[in-house]
């Protein structure tokens, strides 16, 4: 009796990570299919600007150029899937993923809105 359920538990766990491997190799695959696509750059701008709020208002020209920078930055460096994955995390995971590779750009907004303002 104990060489049998030791048999089943056995064949249980082989079957288990067998159909692990298969829906990562399906997962893997679906991910592939996912690539960016034309009105993809243009969506991410717009939701950038959105997402500044009164800066992009305050700031247009420098706000426009911040959501290239960092749209073009991210679609260099990131598949779709890859950043799809990013979104759906925490904003301070999200934060720490995305910052090194738009520093730059955000640096250079920065600096932007500085030049931009005036002291009254």
């Amino acid at each position: 009796m104990k060489n049998r359920v030791q048999k089943i538990l056995a064949i249980s766990v082989i079957a288990l990570v067998a159909v692990l491997i298969i829906a990562k190799l399906v997962s893997n695959y679906q991910a592939g299919k996912i690539k960016w696509e034309d009105g993809d750059r243009e969506a991410m701008v717009n939701t950038c600007l959105d997402d500044l709020g009164g800066y992009a208002v305050r700031f247009p020209r420098q706000s426009t150029e911040y959501c290239s920078c960092t749209t073009d930055t991210i679609m260099e460096h990131f598949t779709k899937a890859e950043y799809f994955l990013i979104e759906s995390k925490p904003k301070a995971e999200k934060s720490e993923d995305l910052l090194p590779v738009i520093l730059e750009c955000y640096n250079d907004y920065q600096g932007a809105m500085f030049d931009a303002s005036s002291i009254d």
